[in-house]
């Protein structure tokens, strides 16, 4: 399950998160992994709080569960999430920097997340976080010169800051 099979259920469910999560905890429940619906519930409570900062620190969220992370309709007005010590690796990197929802965002911390080289390579080349100044990479597989070289990219005019070591 990955960020296309989300999408594609957002369409064919016309948006209907009711459907959405059953359809994903129905696929979910073969791999015996967490329900989607017990995600979204802590989602809806966080963003319902504060719709412009979403904290998931140490949840172990998947790739997965990145993909529909980056789907959900409340998030539209997030400027900052904090994704620290989670299992996102590049596939949930790629999710969260594609997303069609999460425009807004000017903070984004996704500390020890497995994320590597290729993943940076991805995110420098997408243009859907205009608005991002923070970016904290530190304890992932990543080298000092990928904050140079995010910081120069054209697709992050107000990049003020990055953090890899």
């Amino acid at each position: 399950m990955n960020q296309d099979y989300v999408l594609e259920l957002f369409f064919a469910m016309k948006g209907d998160l009711n459907k959405i999560n059953a359809a994903i905890d129905e696929k979910l429940r073969k791999n015996q992994i967490r329900k989607i619906t017990t995600f979204e519930t802590f989602i809806k409570s966080r963003i319902t709080a504060n719709p412009k900062v979403l904290r998931m620190v140490n949840m172990e969220i998947t790739p997965a569960e990145a993909a529909y992370l980056s789907m959900y309709p409340d998030l539209k007005e997030l400027e900052v999430l904090d994704l620290r010590q989670n299992h996102l690796g590049n596939e949930g990197l790629g999710a969260i920097v594609r997303s069609p929802v999460i425009k807004k965002l000017c903070e984004l911390d996704l500390r020890s997340n497995g994320i590597t080289r290729l993943g940076l390579e991805m995110m420098a080349g997408v243009e859907n976080l205009v608005h991002l100044k923070k970016v904290d990479f530190r304890s992932n597989q990543l080298g000092k010169r990928w904050e140079t070289k995010l910081k120069e990219s054209e697709f992050y005019p107000e990049l003020q800051e990055v953090k890899t070591v």
